[in-house]
């Protein structure tokens, strides 16, 4: 009978914990696609079951919910291509980071880490962030472990939009002689092949030397070899990406740099060999010997030679800075419409995401952001949050504080 009684209820319940996706149809906005169609003025999305469904003007739906967007833009929600959200809150405070791991290394997934209601998501998301690619931080090993794909709606019961979908790794100043990281990356490699070699004896029982590693840690860099997963490399002096571009040809491996200060140095080189690069545009100070050739413009040389961009801000807890990002390199030559797919598109296509995300298109997820200026302009915020076509509330924790205080003192 206890059963019973617990199967009723569940049944009785489970309209609440359904999905409610409502019918919204969102009225002469000027949409930037982040497709070849560009923006398209006066436009209409219908939105229905989480999807885009329709895109073109004088749209009608008898039961759909009307949103006026005359004179605001609509874009894709951006997505954050490198940050630690949800899995660092403050960076000084051990018990608040899951970024990392003493045991494992390049095997350290953070897919069991992420915090959905991480006091970060809903200020990044507030500024335009609806995605993340969300990465271990370098740790004390030379690979770092795998980054996983999450969407920023805050539900407790999400699943990632992308497990394990890259491996991370830093090469440069401050992780020990340039020399020795070459080996420890080279002899990585020929342990994990020895190590596929050897799977059939270690399953009856034989001896096999894993060193530093964990059988975890050398099936991920299978993935590496295998091009099942890309690289990501934090690297910035032009010299050292060229090592890793002579490495990945060596290993027929596919690589991403991120940081990249010096990368305007060998975009040439770097379009060749098609290579994306994640860059923060706002990061160009020569902030230490690996980056002393930083400009402004490197993502506008990147773009002219042929290289696929991805736009992070290097802070996590303000990822959405991406955005200014994307507006100051339009200032120094980078196409209006490429800045865009930097923050979108680009991102999702580079980590296999682009049939859901990334873009405004008929059977796309409604990710869309509706904003009361050019969504480049620091001057202008999001009016509307869409995930998965549903309104995501805009209020934040720190909007929460200052409305309690500013009550406390009368001046609400």
């Amino acid at each position: 009978m206890k059963n019973i009684k617990i199967y009723l209820f569940f049944f009785l319940c489970a309209p609440l914990y359904a999905e409610n996706h409502e019918t919204i149809l969102i009225k002469n906005a000027t949409v930037m696609t982040a497709m070849e169609l560009g923006i398209l003025e006066n436009t209409d999305l219908l939105i229905s079951d989480g999807l885009i469904t329709e895109v073109g003007q004088n749209l009608e739906h008898n039961a759909a919910i009307i949103v006026d967007a005359s004179n605001h833009f609509i874009t894709p929600g951006l997505i954050a291509p490198h940050s630690m959200i949800g899995i660092q809150e403050i960076e000084l405070e051990a018990e608040t980071r899951d970024d990392s791991s003493d045991y494992f290394s390049s095997g350290f997934s953070i897919i069991d880490a992420f915090n959905p209601s991480s006091a970060l998501i809903p200020h990044n998301r507030t500024g335009g962030i609806t995605s993340a690619i969300v990465t271990p931080s370098s740790g004390n090993h030379i690979f770092s472990g795998m980054a996983s794909a999450f969407k920023l709606d805050g539900k407790l019961t999400e699943e990632s939009i992308g497990q394990d979908v890259a491996m991370t790794m830093s090469f440069g100043g401050n992780e020990g002689s340039r020399a020795s990281q070459m080996l420890l990356i080279k002899d990585s490699i020929t342990k994990a092949r020895n190590y596929h070699k050897s799977r059939s004896q270690i399953m009856r029982g034989g001896y096999f030397e894993f060193g530093n590693y964990t059988p975890r840690d050398l099936e991920a860099i299978l993935r590496v070899i295998n091009r099942e997963i890309p690289l990501i490399i934090r690297v910035d002096r032009a010299r050292d990406m060229l090592r890793m571009i002579r490495f990945s040809n060596e290993n027929e491996i596919e690589i991403i740099f991120a940081g990249a200060k010096e990368a305007w140095r060998i975009a040439d080189m770097i379009a060749i060999q098609s290579i994306p690069v994640i860059l923060d545009p706002m990061d160009n100070i020569p902030s230490s010997f690996d980056s002393i050739a930083a400009r402004m413009d490197n993502a506008a040389i990147l773009y002219n030679a042929g290289v696929k961009l991805l736009i992070t801000s290097q802070d996590t807890h303000n990822s959405y800075l991406s955005r200014q990002g994307a507006g100051n390199a339009v200032a120094y030559g980078l196409p209006e419409h490429e800045a865009l797919k930097a923050l979108t598109i680009n991102v999702a296509s580079v980590f296999g995401l682009s049939e859901s995300i990334g873009s405004i298109e008929v059977g796309k997820d409604a990710d869309l952001l509706i904003w009361d200026g050019h969504p480049l302009e620091v001057s202008s915020f999001t009016t509307k949050i869409y995930i998965d076509g549903k309104n995501i509330n805009t209020i934040t924790r720190s909007q929460r504080l200052r409305d309690r205080y500013l009550k406390k003192l009368g001046l609400d």
